[in-house]
Parts: C-alpha cells; structure tokens; sequence
C-alpha cells in the first residue's frame, strides 16, 4: 500500500507534541498467537490531531492538497465512476465477516493499472494466480499472461469495495456499512484516532466479478481486461492505513477483553489509560458497540532499524479496523440496525451522565478518567456544526436511511437531503455536549 503523504506526515510526528512513547516488543517470524500480548500491552491508541482544512476533510485523508492532481488516484468522491479488476481474496479466509465486499486492482479509464504512487503500469492482459499465504490461505496475485513462469508479479494499486445487494434504494439495511463507516472513520481521523480511509465512489466497475462475488465466494478471475464488468452502485471503497499488521499465525486481532485486563491491573501507563478511555468516549459519539475480536487490529507503525528476528516494533498501535456498525444500536435480536436515524436518535453516550458511566463499556470500567474527558474535548473543537455535516454529506447520510426520507417527503420537508443532514447533524452534536457536560468522571 502506498505511503501517503497523509500518512508519512503521521509516521514522522506520531510519537510528537502530546503523545507519548510507546514501548517496544518483539515481532518473532515464528510468532504464536499469544506471544503479541506484550505487543497490546504496548500499544498506542491516540496520535497526533491533524490540522484539517474543510477541503481536506470533505476529500479524505490521501487527498494532497500540494498536488491534487497527484493524488488524485489515491482518493475517491461520490461522483467517481472506478474501474478495477477483481482479485480472490475473501473466498479463502477463515473468518470473512458478513458485510459485502471484495479486493481488486485499480484501473483507470482505459483499463490500465496504477503502480503503488499512482504511476501507469504497462503491461498486456494479465491472470490471476492463487498463492498461499503464511497462513496457508490463498490469495490472488497478479501476472501477465505471457508469464508462464509467474516470475515478476505486477505490484498494482490494490483497493477494497463494498457494496450494496441488491441495489439502492432497495437494499438490505444490514450492508448500510457503505455510508456509516466512511462518516465514522472521518470523524476518528479529525479527532487523531487512526482509522482506515473510506472513500464514497458513484459506482465500483469490477472486471472479473459475478454480480454477487462476497455471497458466491467467488475464487477465481479468468477475465481480460476489456471484458465487460459487473457494476456495483453506491460503493465505498477503502484503502488500509499503512502501518504493518502484526499477525502471528495470520490473526492481526486484539481484544479488548485483554486490553480491559492491562488497564485494570496497572500494566497500562497512565497515558495509555487516558488513550484507551478518550477511545471508548469517541466511539461513543456514533454508538460503536460491536468489541469482537475480528473488528480489531495490531499494527506497527515503525519498527527498529537492523533488527532481523525478531523484529523489534517501537511503535504498537491498537485500533478498530471495522466501524461499520455504527450509528444504530446494540440489539439483542438479529443484527444490530446500521444506519438508522429511528434507532440511533435515543442513543447516549453515557447511561449515567451525572456519574459519567458510559453506556457502552468495551469491556473496561464505566467511568473513563477525567484527564481523557479533557482531552477529547479538547480535541472536539474541531469538529463544528458545519464540518460535521459535511462528513455525513460526504458519506451521503441524506439517502442511507429510506424510512427517515420517506417520512421527511411526507411532512412536506422543502429540502429532504438538507433535512436528513440536519437530523443527523442534531443527534451528533448533542452527543458532543454530553462529553462535555458530564460529570464526575474518575480523577
């Protein structure tokens, strides 16, 4: 994956003003499963708060407003059209979620790759070969057809989609990740927790896809370049943070149940702790609930220069890889509503804002520290009215949820998308000044 500037600029200063050191662990080649627990007892959480124009938070994270033309492969609006190629990726692993997705590898408007900065890549028509990871799980990997001996694999621009079946207005509110996890990705981006990039595209055009690759498993993609793709409409597409995942035995998770362990017997620094709570307070503002295991990730953002085996990581970072199933609610039958303005309207952050416990724990205790309220209001700053609304328009919250436009249209509203974004806007904001007014918090 490319290292954007974005992203360069965060490695460099990650460890700068406010955010203190993370400690070291070992990254064996032969790691086990339960050897990256000194890796989460280490960890980081918090990273330096960008300094964000409103161009910059409307474009995303791998927009560089240095040369934007540039970048303009990198980042994604609404109004794109992208063109890519599938490549076989979730048929293979062990546990693939629910959500509708696949990999691919980017192409431009005339079926051409991009390398890894954006650069063209001349190559003729290509196959897919399947390769086991150090998992033992397959993978696509890219080739021309006239490599007979796969020699020299193409390194091309690769993207993930997700996608809505069948198609909106009519889909199934479950997949409403497509909207949620761009907005809530944004704003942990504007608040300094690290997050993937979420991109809204108009349409995914994916050459070698069926029309249904996540639900058929598909595993293979025989397709030439100019083959006509399938089409995938009102799509997000992601690109992953740049950080290495740590992933002993292919398991890159952490959970919070452990993390809830090291806070608790005093394992955790003080600055940890006050990370660990300013996260559980900003999941909060869009109702995260989801803490399994598979919705987590260990990264490393640097490692220790000239050590081999085992690698030396100096920077562990904890994160929520997945936050799609957000602003909704926790539901205890079927599948917890995404994206619904009804059931997300009542939510709080805190159950018991006088006392400051939260509603949703994370496994941790119910008050988080006084020092992480301050600092997320701090950082809450820099989230106004006005660019809070812009987030939900740029992951299109004024058509995600028909039941709320339908009952806009039907009370004679003159601007439904406006009103849609105002409701929305309304909630969040309230749940802004519920961080700020509670009381109590643990000293």
């Amino acid at each position: 994956m490319m290292m954007t500037k974005a992203a360069l600029t965060i490695s460099i200063v990650l460890w700068g003003a406010g955010v203190a050191a993370a400690a070291e662990c070992q990254v064996p080649k032969q790691m086990k499963k339960e050897q990256k627990l000194p890796c989460v007892r280490a960890a980081a959480i918090l990273v330096p708060q960008p300094t964000l124009t409103l161009e910059q938070l409307t474009n995303g994270p791998d927009f560089d407003s240095a040369d934007p033309v540039k970048s303009r492969f990198a980042y994604f609006t609404g109004a794109d059209d992208v063109a890519c190629y599938f490549r076989p990726h979730y048929a293979f692993k062990q546990i693939k979620g629910q959500s509708l997705k696949f990999q691919c590898w980017h192409l431009d408007a005339n079926r051409a790759f991009f390398s890894t900065k954006g650069d063209p890549l001349t190559v003729g028509e290509v196959k897919v070969v399947l390769e086991q990871n150090k998992g033992g799980e397959n993978r696509g990997s890219l080739f021309e057809r006239t490599d007979t001996a796969n020699a020299h694999e193409i390194k091309a621009d690769r993207i993930k989609v997700k996608y809505l079946r069948p198609a909106h207005p009519n889909h199934d509110t479950r997949f409403n990740e497509v909207f949620t996890e761009i907005a809530a990705t944004r704003i942990m981006w504007a608040l300094g927790f690290p997050a993937d990039h979420d991109y809204p595209v108009a349409t995914a055009s994916c050459v070698g896809c069926d029309a249904d690759p996540f639900a058929d498993n598909q595993k293979d993609n025989r397709a030439l370049l100019h083959d006509a793709p399938a089409v995938f409409k009102v799509a997000t597409i992601e690109r992953q943070l740049s950080w290495d995942d740590i992933d002993p035995e292919n398991d890159e998770t952490w959970s919070w149940q452990d993390a809830a362990t090291f806070y608790g017997n005093g394992q955790f620094t003080r600055q940890q702790k006050v990370e660990y709570d300013a996260y559980r307070l900003a999941l909060g503002l869009f109702t995260y609930h989801n803490a399994i295991d598979i919705q987590n990730r260990l990264a490393c953002a640097q490692w220790k220069p000239g050590a081999e085996d085992p690698k030396i990581c100096t920077q562990p970072m904890i994160l929520v890889q997945d936050l799609g199933s957000t602003f909704g609610k926790n539901s205890f039958l079927g599948a917890n509503p995404r994206g619904s303005f009804n059931d997300w309207k009542g939510q709080t952050v805190f159950s018991k804002p006088e006392a400051c416990e939260l509603r949703s724990t994370l496994d941790g205790p119910k008050q988080p520290l006084k020092e992480a309220q301050d600092l997320l209001i701090t950082r809450l700053a820099a989230l106004d009215r006005a660019r809070v609304r812009a987030i939900f328009q740029v992951a299109r919250f004024d058509i995600m949820d028909q039941k709320q436009v339908k009952r806009l249209r039907d009370s004679g509203a003159a601007d439904v998308s406006a009103a849609a974004l105002d409701e929305w806007t309304d909630v969040f904001m309230s749940h802004i000044d519920e961080i700020r007014n509670a009381r109590n918090c643990k000293p």
